[in-house]
């Protein structure tokens, strides 16, 4: 039951979504410590840092809603979103992100470790990549009471450019 629960977790966090930008809400006084290079620290403790890619906003949903907290819940979907990603080193046209997530117990111990999630050999167009995020379901191996450390990052496969988020969710 264990292994099937760890596989479900697995499964579901490997759902990263890589969609379209679409009309966001956000604007560039979002996040106002500079583009190319800087943090941001959101009032969940979602904080992001960029170095050679510029963002327009980074955030935290849970089950698509935005999140005011680090407070989760088993059963929830919580993800970490990133919009207006620009700067990938293109390459005929195509951009090749990489996305991974890891999460940490309080003992820094990994319990769940993906490399990159997006994994494609013929590339994502820029409009694709501009918005990404990266989610886990809140269950087995993550217990309640507990808290831990997520770290989504993206990083550039043919340039320079990074970003990283880290917040410590705690489970409910």
């Amino acid at each position: 039951m264990k292994k099937n629960m760890l596989l479900l977790a697995s499964v579901l966090a490997a759902s990263v979504t890589l969609t379209s930008c679409g009309n966001s809400n956000s604007t560039e006084k979002d996040f106002s410590v500079g583009f190319a290079k800087g943090v941001k620290i959101s009032p969940t403790g979602l904080k992001t840092v960029n170095s050679g890619l510029k963002l327009t906003d980074s955030y935290l949903t849970a089950d698509g809603a935005r999140m005011a907290s680090n407070q989760v819940e088993i059963g929830k979907k919580i993800a970490v979103v990133f919009e207006g990603i620009d700067g990938f080193k293109a390459t005929d046209g195509k951009v090749f992100p990489s996305l991974g997530i890891i999460v940490m117990d309080n003992a820094n111990n990994v319990v769940l470790h993906y490399d990159d999630l997006l994994k494609s050999e013929t590339g994502y167009s820029e409009k694709d990549a501009s918005v990404l995020s990266g989610s886990v379901v809140i269950g087995d191996p993550l217990k309640k009471g507990q808290s831990y450390k997520v770290v989504v990052s993206i990083a550039d496969k043919k340039g320079e450019g990074s970003i990283a988020s880290t917040v410590d969710l705690k489970v409910n």
